[in-house]
């Protein structure tokens, strides 16, 4: 990601933006429709939490951002402080005084937790303009393959197709389906996410959280970047298999991502051996580098073959009640204390906001309800936070550049106000609204407004309400032209997708109209 400078007291001036139907839904997400300053030292209307609000203490070097709290990196935890240096983490310890780039750094107090910004292994991106008012399952299915054949569910994927340019359509707003999706996780602090966003590899993917499947992921210094993280949202045909394991004895893939074993049938279970034998070598994909996406339906011979091979998990357990246990059984999951006896490796993943979580933070709070009301709690809090940090680093095979806080890693990541008590559980427990400050790549993007003034000035930022908290984002980049669309602002990515929608609606292609666009965040009651 290109940096830019910062400091600026003011944020950008936007005509109001609607945010209708979010208050009878119980959502809260709008944009001011006027200038919105911020006082450097003084606490805003933003994210306070038990220790106080995050306070500016002194605006330094731009490049250059103190940070002081409670520190999870997430292996230890301690008071302490992150120094961040352009792009790069400088400095985790208890003082980072002695660092070079500290003595002329922008000072933080945070008054709340510093930790990895967090990691999404599967989300159907494209699809979160969406939510369950725009379709939910007409009964509870034991298979993936039989929901899709419901007509509103089928009608929904139209009005998708139709707004991301598919099959001829006049419509291309892929830029802006990918930024909307990548913003639902950025206010909840997610900072990496792999979103299988199509067409692939666009440089308006590089802007936000990053797209971590993409070549566009921002890990290197130019726009298009080394990406060896493969994901399958379908069961791949054998030639696609073949590739995939060719691409593994080359090292042009270090991740696969499959999608499998979802429902709770013996059709969706014998995905598994299906996955085995598709290649023309068979078992070439049993191996560390795959992670399974569900196997909501595999038993404990399953397990035990992932456990053998070294396997992984990437969890979604909300979208599995949704689909599959009609929204209430939270039995119809993945079985996690078996997966955890074997020692298999997971990570957790919203799926998509059609009946999965909006966020990843909301999918840690669904995770700890089923783990309390079934499991006993066989999951710590410190576990839940590894399946959204250092976890899913080490699945995606980039342990060496995001997950961790780490002296050389990329300053990604996130503050939330909680219990420094608690640091874990207060994390766990988090909403976007408790969400106080996000920094991709060292560029702070997202968080209370009394913190805008660490943000990019060119071109400048918008003033947002998450949950009646004052808030600022950070979207449009400098130098953007109108064919890459790195210009655009929240406002006008809302905007076009909303009258599209509305477009498409007056249509009239099917009986179910699907504006307005769902909010970036839905609020706890």
């Amino acid at each position: 990601m290109a940096r830019v400078a910062f400091h600026t007291v003011g944020v950008l001036t936007l005509a109001a933006v609607s945010a209708a139907g979010a208050c009878d839904q119980g959502e809260t997400q709008h944009l001011s429709g006027s200038a919105h300053s911020a006082t450097v030292g003084a606490g805003g209307s933003g994210g306070q939490g038990q220790g106080g609000e995050a306070v500016i203490v002194e605006l330094g070097n731009p490049n250059h951002v103190l940070l002081r709290g409670w520190v999870l990196t997430p292996d230890e935890s301690f008071a302490g402080e992150v120094l961040v240096e352009n792009d790069l983490i400088a400095c985790v310890a208890a003082s980072c005084a002695d660092q070079p780039a500290a003595a002329d750094a922008s000072v933080v107090e945070t008054n709340g937790i510093i930790l990895p910004g967090m990691i999404d292994t599967h989300n159907h991106i494209l699809f979160n303009i969406f939510d369950e008012s725009d379709w939910t399952p007409s009964q509870s299915y034991t298979n993936h393959l039989d929901w899709t054949d419901e007509a509103r569910y089928a009608a929904m994927v139209d009005a998708k197709q139709h707004l991301n340019g598919e099959f001829s359509s006049p419509v291309n707003l892929n830029c802006e389906l990918d930024k909307y999706g990548e913003l639902k996780g950025l206010v909840a602090g997610t900072t990496s996410i792999v979103g299988a966003a199509t067409p692939g590899n666009k440089g308006c993917y590089a802007t936000l959280a990053r797209s971590i499947d993409q070549s566009s992921n921002g890990l290197c210094d130019m726009q298009s970047c080394d990406d060896k993280v493969q994901a399958h949202t379908l069961f791949p045909s054998a030639s696609t298999a073949d590739g995939v394991c060719t691409n593994f004895g080359d090292g042009d893939t270090e991740a696969y991502l499959v999608h499998i074993g979802e429902g709770t049938d013996q059709e969706a279970r014998d995905e598994l051996e299906s996955l085995r034998t598709v290649t023309t070598t068979d078992g070439c994909l049993f191996e560390p580098r795959t992670t399974i996406v569900h196997g909501t339906a595999f038993g404990a011979a399953e397990l035990d073959v992932l456990a053998n091979a070294t396997m992984a998990l990437s969890w979604s357990p909300r979208s599995n009640v949704f689909l599959y246990g009609a929204g209430t059984d939270k039995s119809k999951t993945t079985d996690i204390p078996g997966a955890l006896d074997r020692g298999i490796r997971i990570a957790l993943s919203p799926d998509w906001s059609i009946g999965g979580s909006q966020n990843l933070l909301d999918e840690l709070r669904f995770a700890d309800e089923i783990d309390g009301e079934l499991w006993g709690d066989v999951l710590s809090p410190e576990m839940l936070v590894a399946m959204v940090t250092s976890t899913p680093a080490e699945l995606l095979a980039l342990e060496g550049q995001i997950g961790r806080l780490a002296p050389g890693l990329k300053a990604d990541l996130v503050v939330i106000g909680g219990d420094p008590a608690s640091p874990y559980a207060s994390v766990v427990a988090a909403t976007p609204r408790e969400v106080r400050l996000v920094m991709v790549d060292g560029l702070v993007l997202y968080g209370d407004d009394q913190l805008q003034p660490l943000g990019p000035t060119d071109p400048g930022c918008e003033a947002l309400d998450i949950c009646a908290r004052a808030k600022f984002v950070c979207v449009a980049r400098p130098g953007g032209a109108a064919d890459d669309k790195l210009a655009q602002t929240f406002a006008e990515i809302r905007t076009a997708l909303e009258e599209a929608l509305a477009a498409y609606d007056a249509m009239n292609l099917s009986q179910w109209d699907f504006a307005p666009l769902t909010p970036l965040v839905r609020c706890p009651q």
